[in-house]
């Protein structure tokens, strides 16, 4: 694999995580600052009105809102650093430590029993509003929220908070509103990111989806041989059929017949590869192993000629039929291409081989045609023809095929 095309998708991984990264503790600088705007502000209240708590404890909020301002600033001109991740929850930490120190060394015992018990109310309705971050709308996060603050509002105003309490600790819920926000946002995120997976594995073996999604690097460098079974269909008559059709209506005649044939390779545990207009290359035990991959390819050559017939009975004015070739071998599964674009193919004489059968179907004037390499790993040969030696492109011997009675 070349490496310059390495390097570029790590750095592609890196630039999106660094991406991401960045997003979301932007994303939280702003909920910092939007909490602890109105907390300072009643900081300076509460120096009137609760004078047990010193200017010098009160200090830290002004402090670190100081920081959080620097933080967003750095983070909106696009200035991030992993050690953030670090750095920041322990500013966090330190931040309410020094202040609730200040708070509790200010109150007596009773008080501190009453504000136990109502940061437990608090608690538990900081997860309310967190759940209406998990179903995905937004109207259901402004529903908990609000729950949430009339469960927390009753509690507190039993206890008797003043106003300015009150005050502190509804901004510290709805802070936890904010988050919920944006939780929702990156469970949409997420969602999106498993509809866009299922979406390719229409066009990619699920194998290659995942590998991509789990391990991209390893599935860039890491080209492997494999023993499989390779599957070249061709729509014979397809070309005249055409000559005279408008390309809508040829997009759905193939729609219609390679999607069949498609379905039929799938449901008989092999992979599409690619779509060559009206012809089709499906593998057998590769990405994904499989045992008795020659049985299965056979098993889906003969169900894709049954549902060729079936078509054309339903269709009226089309003689199309289906030529095949198979052959089975060794060949290397990898990624194709280069950093502008690349492709997860197989590559290998047994490919080529594969091909060269299915071109020899239209001189024998068979439908379908077998490697002796095939019929050797099937466990059972029987209805299979011997057509005998024939030369073949890009091999210096014959090769003896077979077609199906």
């Amino acid at each position: 694999m070349n490496s310059t095309l390495m390097d570029d998708v790590a750095r592609s991984i890196d630039s999106t995580l660094h991406a991401v990264s960045r997003r979301n503790e932007l994303h939280m600088a702003w909920v910092r600052v939007y909490l602890m705007v109105p907390i300072c502000l009643l900081e300076l209240l509460f120096l009137a009105i609760e004078p047990e708590v010193p200017l010098s404890g009160r200090l830290p909020s002004f402090v670190y809102l100081g920081l959080c301002l620097v933080l967003l600033w750095g983070l909106r001109a696009g200035h991030y650093a992993r050690w953030l991740a670090v750095v920041v929850p322990i500013a966090d930490g330190l931040f309410l430590y020094s202040r609730f120190t200040a708070t509790f060394d200010g109150l007596t015992h009773q008080r501190l029993l009453q504000g136990q018990e109502l940061s437990i109310v608090g608690l538990i309705s900081a997860l309310v509003i967190l759940t209406g971050a998990f179903r995905l709308r937004r109207i259901a996060v402004w529903s908990t929220s609000a729950i949430g603050m009339l469960l927390y509002l009753l509690f507190a105003i039993r206890i008797g908070l003043t106003f300015a309490q009150l005050a502190v600790h509804l901004t510290l819920i709805a802070s936890m509103s904010a988050m919920a926000f944006g939780v929702t946002h990156q469970v949409r995120n997420a969602m999106r990111s498993e509809v866009a997976r299922q979406t390719l594995t229409r066009f990619l073996p699920s194998a290659v989806v995942d590998g991509a999604h789990d391990d991209p690097m390893g599935l860039l460098t890491r080209p492997r041989a494999v023993e499989a079974t390779v599957l070249v269909s061709d729509i014979r008559g397809f070309t005249a059929w055409a000559a005279d059709k408008s390309p809508l209506e040829v997009l759905r005649f193939l729609n219609l017949v390679q999607g069949t044939l498609a379905r039929i390779v799938r449901a008989h545990h092999g992979t599409v590869d690619k779509f060559m207009g009206d012809g089709m290359l499906a593998v057998f035990g590769a990405p994904e192993d499989l045992a008795d991959h020659a049985e299965h390819a056979l098993a889906a050559a003969k169900a894709m000629q049954r549902a060729l017939d079936r078509l054309r009975g339903e269709m009226d004015e089309v003689d199309v039929r289906l030529g095949i070739g198979l052959h089975s071998g060794e060949l290397v599964v990898g990624c194709l291409g280069s950093g502008v674009r690349l492709e997860f193919t197989v590559l290998g004489d047994t490919v080529n081989t594969s091909s060269r059968l299915e071109t020899l179907t239209k001189e024998l004037g068979v439908s379908v045609l077998i490697s002796a390499a095939t019929r050797e790993r099937l466990r059972d040969a029987g209805g299979l023809v011997s057509l005998g030696a024939h030369a073949v492109r890009g091999h210096p011997e014959p090769i003896e095929v077979w077609t199906v009675e």
